[in-house]
């Protein structure tokens, strides 16, 4: 028995038919049939089915023979498998147009044996497809046991790869949803050699996960069987993939939020659960800190964005990128072979790739820390949430800050809980700080986005939306109310941190 089916060509070859004559359509004995039935009536539009059988003594037609030809076209745009006709009693011969039709769809058309009752060739073919649907079903059975002890036994998704591709006897290719390679079978075949192949999506939880690829010319009904066998167990192995990712994930996000927070754990115990989770103990880590005004929600265009600049990241020497979401702000740990002088050529790259991102939207800044050992990385994460805060004070215009860009900064506010600075405060810039106080006015924050920018007023200008000349009329109000002198630049920088001790310290 043809284990891929059975054909026209198998059923002729049983004894209640081996007295039948081929009339026509000789070409398409190969096709499967899948059931058999009888036309007592010349209406069979709508109950024809595919791979069918159609007996019949042509007598529901036989005062119009034309219906004959039309009754061919039916079956063979139904995919039907053959006609079988027994004609001695109505039908004295076959048209001739009834033949052209069924050679030119190629679908057989049988004389059946004079004397032979239906029950008997209805019984036989009966008997031959079940045993066939049978044998199917057990060769099923037995293909499903033999990849789901594969998985069970966690012999590897390459071993399950081969054992499909060694049934089919074709190569196969598993692909990720982003249509990044698996796994393949052989070994040496290359995504670029499955063009025109056959393809199956991989489905977990309703959730496309991947897709199956066949390179072969014709599967047959076996071949098929295999194919859904084969996703089914490739499921499994992915969701068992998923679900131990999703707990290292789970488990490495804990252990992160742990040493973010600067909990203590003993350097042994750190470096023992770094390697476990993927966090390298031995290398330099830099923590980068985004920022947004709004809840980073997975589904927004935002998070995927950065998810796809994430992906696309080709650091020198990088060896992992994580991320952690934590309501508004999302936190990446980035991973560096240790480098005794640090440079600035891995920050760039980010900047490269974070550049469009700033173009496309405006409610978020970066902080970049700097770089530590894995159980010093809070302090690297404190760095760039300083980095956002300080910057964003000392320039409103930029979105991502570098830790070493305001770091002096940090150091004299930290020196300030020791030194008092109110009395030279309220020295330098005590009569703008009142002033605003009673006109409602924006002189203090004026004069440091003029000391900002180095004394420019069209860039004030700018940082306040004003006109150039109001920037103008506004410092002169200044030099007049405060008597304050810039004639130097030791005198700019006093009056500048001056202010900005005032913001930070909210003298």
């Amino acid at each position: 028995m043809n284990q891929s089916g059975i054909t026209v060509n198998d059923l002729l070859r049983l004894p209640v038919l081996k007295d039948a004559k081929v009339i026509s359509g000789r070409e398409g004995l190969d096709r499967s049939v899948q059931n058999i039935d009888i036309m007592e009536v010349p209406d069979v539009e709508g109950w024809l089915r595919e791979g069918e059988l159609l007996l019949t003594t042509a007598y529901s037609i036989r005062h119009d023979l034309s219906l004959l030809t039309k009754l061919v076209e039916k079956l063979a745009h139904a995919n039907a498998a053959a006609l079988a006709i027994k004609p001695e009693r109505y039908l004295h011969e076959m048209p001739q147009e009834m033949i052209e039709v069924s050679n030119k769809y190629k679908l057989p058309i049988i004389q059946l044996p004079v004397g032979v009752p239906y029950i008997d060739i209805t019984n036989a073919v009966m008997e031959q497809i079940v045993n066939k649907q049978a044998a199917l079903l057990r060769r099923s059975e037995e293909i499903y046991k033999k990849l789901t002890t594969l998985v069970l036994e966690n012999s590897g998704i390459q071993t399950v790869a081969d054992n499909v591709s060694e049934m089919i006897e074709a190569p196969i290719i598993l692909l990720d949803k982003q249509g990044e390679e698996i796994v393949c079978s052989p070994k040496e075949v290359r995504m670029k050699d499955f063009t025109h192949a056959e393809n199956w999506d991989i489905t977990v939880d309703k959730e496309r996960v991947g897709k199956f690829l066949i390179k072969k010319e014709h599967l047959d009904e076996m071949d098929r069987i295999c194919v859904e066998q084969a996703r089914l167990v490739f499921s499994l192995e992915l969701m068992r993939r998923k679900t131990a990712a999703d707990t290292e994930n789970q488990l490495r996000g804990n252990f992160i939020e742990e040493l973010l927070a600067g909990m203590f754990l003993p350097q042994e115990e750190v470096v023992n659960k770094g390697r476990q989770l993927g966090l390298d103990p031995e290398i330099m880590w830099e923590i980068i800190v985004m920022e947004s005004t709004d809840i980073i929600e997975d589904d927004s265009p935002f998070f995927k964005d950065i998810r796809r600049i994430i992906e696309s990241i080709n650091l020198p020497n990088a060896n992992k990128i994580y991320t952690q979401k934590q309501g508004n702000r999302l936190i990446i740990l980035s991973a560096f072979s240790y480098q005794p002088v640090l440079t600035k050529d891995t920050n760039e790259i980010w900047m490269e790739k974070l550049v469009p991102l700033i173009n496309k939207y405006s409610n978020f800044r970066v902080g970049f820390g700097g770089r530590s050992l894995l159980w010093e990385i809070h302090l690297s994460y404190l760095e760039a949430r300083n980095s956002i805060l300080i910057g964003s004070s000392l320039n409103k215009g930029k979105q991502i800050y570098f830790y070493e860009e305001i770091e002096l900064f940090k150091l004299l506010l930290d020196s300030s809980d020791y030194v008092n600075m109110d009395g030279i405060i309220e020295r330098k810039i005590g009569k703008l700080i009142q002033y605003d106080k009673e006109n409602d006015s924006d002189l203090v924050k004026t004069l440091f986005y003029y000391l900002s920018s180095n004394g420019s007023l069209k860039e004030t200008a700018n940082q306040l939306y004003i006109h150039r000349n109001s920037v103008k009329y506004r410092i002169d109000r200044i030099k007049e109310i405060a008597d304050i002198k810039l004639d130097s630049f030791q005198e700019k920088l006093l009056y500048y941190f001056c202010i900005f001790f005032h913001n930070f310290k909210g003298s």
